[in-house]
């Protein structure tokens, strides 16, 4: 072991008295007897100063157990200097040590240079501070390098990190948004309720779930975003004035790219919102070519984005390259697909370092991410 715990400490000074000799505790807390020499002697405080300034420590506490314990001058005749062993005290300058010699970057010039260069070029893309670390060499913790960013010691600040400043009170909303007739589409036997009662029989199926990215009012493009939530693979795809014509159209497109058969496996279902655009209920679940049907499509409850938790959090990690506010109308699908290719070859920690790209070609092959990319 390389760190005694308090509860070490205090059976050292338990056995101390005892007078138990230090072969003896060292077996009683798994370590080398050195290791209990070293705690006492380094740890050991004054418990009474000598009568007389000249005159220096006894010559038994050069002896294990370096402590005045059972000597029968303690309380007597001794005019010495007088030490003992007190597992508090040990731990707190055991603490304070800790602390000291931790201070500073474990780094070493080129490797602070390369990781602040890492760190710059990183948050320009976009990438979060894991998927930084990870594709660089440097050998240093995520946790290492939020604390390097909060005590700068780094050239990178708090405001620099995507998510760190953009919380702020909401205003109160006495009106609920709603789409405009949405009362009028029929979602019988497709609804949140009808989506759990599928699940209970399809347990091994994932379900993807779909929105559209809210853009401002002015603009005509709007990006459809979908994602395989058991490895956060996205689909992002931009439409000019949406409808349902055109959602209909996109999962035709993907069908005749993967054929019925793959396209089935990969969107068995799919959960989505009460957006008007999804109403076309039949053009999504049924295949165009063979009329048979592809996929089944369910709809969240009203007012309830957290049923389709993972499609909105994908919209939070979109929102770094297409901020709240901001026109995207200029953008054209190259752009688009190129902020696919940065989200699919990230690797992310719930995916044990693999990136949402690989876990697909595991599950689906590389001749099905071909056709799609």
């Amino acid at each position: 072991m390389s760190h005694l715990t308090f509860e070490n400490r205090k059976l050292i000074s338990s056995m101390i008295t005892q007078g138990k000799k230090c072969i003896d505790i060292a077996k009683a807390i798994g370590c080398d007897p050195t290791t209990i020499a070293k705690e006492i002697k380094k740890n050991r405080i004054i418990s009474k100063e000598a009568k007389y300034k000249d005159k220096f420590l006894c010559k038994k506490l050069e002896k294990f157990p370096y402590v005045c314990v059972d000597c029968s001058h303690k309380y007597t005749d001794c005019i010495l200097t007088q030490l003992r062993y007190n597992a508090e005290v040990a731990q707190k300058k055991y603490d304070y040590r800790l602390h000291e010699t931790r201070k500073g970057i474990n780094l070493t010039k080129e490797e602070h240079e390369s990781l602040n260069k890492a760190l710059k070029e990183g948050l320009l893309e976009k990438k979060s501070i894991y998927s930084i670390i990870h594709s660089s060499k440097i050998d240093v913790s995520i946790p290492t390098v939020y604390r390097y960013i909060r005590e700068k010691k780094v050239n990178v600040s708090r405001m620099d990190l995507p998510y760190a400043v953009t919380y702020k009170k909401r205003k109160k909303q006495n009106k609920k948004y709603e789409y405009p007739g949405n009362g009028k589409i029929d979602r019988n036997n497709r609804t949140y309720i009808d989506y759990l009662a599928y699940k209970k029989s399809h347990i091994n199926e994932m379900t993807t779930q779909m929105d559209f990215l809210g853009s401002i009012v002015s603009d005509r493009c709007s990006i459809l975003v979908i994602i395989i939530p058991e490895i956060h693979f996205p689909f992002l795809w931009i439409v000019k004035d949406k409808n349902s014509e055109k959602v209909v159209e996109i999962f035709n497109e993907l069908e005749n790219k993967l054929g019925y058969e793959k396209f089935n496996e990969i969107f068995p279902s799919i959960l989505t919102d009460r957006d008007p655009c999804f109403s076309d209920i039949i053009g999504i679940e049924f295949s165009k070519e063979l009329g048979t049907q592809r996929t089944y499509l369910f709809f969240c409850d009203a007012f309830k984005s957290n049923q389709k938790a993972s499609v909105e959090n994908l919209n939070k990690q979109i929102r770094k390259f297409f901020p709240k506010g901001k026109s995207i109308d200029h953008l054209t699908q190259d752009d688009i697909d190129a902020v696919n290719k940065i989200l699919i070859e990230s690797p992310l920690f719930s995916l044990d370092n693999h990136s949402p790209k690989e876990a697909f070609i595991t599950l689906f092959g590389q001749e099905a991410f071909d056709k799609l990319f």
